[in-house]
């Protein structure tokens, strides 16, 4: 019997193992998107960012197609553009853990493939991609 509980006992660690490190490199948040179609032809896309595990205090988001005209952000958010790059910073109101926040785009596409990368106070959280 004793015997029996060794192969149990492996299946089972390696099955925790596998849990730990998917929790450990899984994304830094959860990014959920709606877009709207203004009588111009831009657009608006409504962002809700989640944070996961650590909250996030910054984040940098990347349009290699250059659509983004502006950005609006919740208050004690600063956030600025250029197109191509946006960067997002706050020293008081942190994106928390399983609670969202609300940032608008303005641009002039709706299907750009963002690459975000998150930060907390002072290092980048988890790998930078396409959310």
């Amino acid at each position: 019997m004793r015997r029996a509980t060794y192969p149990v006992c492996a299946v089972v660690l390696a099955a925790l193992l596998l849990l730990a490190s998917a929790a450990a490199i899984a994304a830094p948040a959860t990014v959920k998107r709606s877009v709207q179609r203004l009588e111009n032809g831009d657009f608006l896309i409504k962002l809700v960012i989640t944070a996961e595990k650590d909250d996030i205090y910054a984040f940098e988001l990347k349009d290699p197609k250059s659509t983004i005209i502006d950005v609006y952000a919740p208050k004690s958010w600063c956030m600025l553009t250029d197109g191509e790059v946006c960067h997002s910073r706050t020293a008081s109101a942190p994106i928390e853990t399983k609670r969202g926040f609300e940032f608008i785009i303005h641009a002039t596409s709706p299907d750009a493939q963002y690459i975000w990368t998150f930060f907390d106070r002072i290092k980048q959280i988890g790998k930078s991609e396409v959310l």
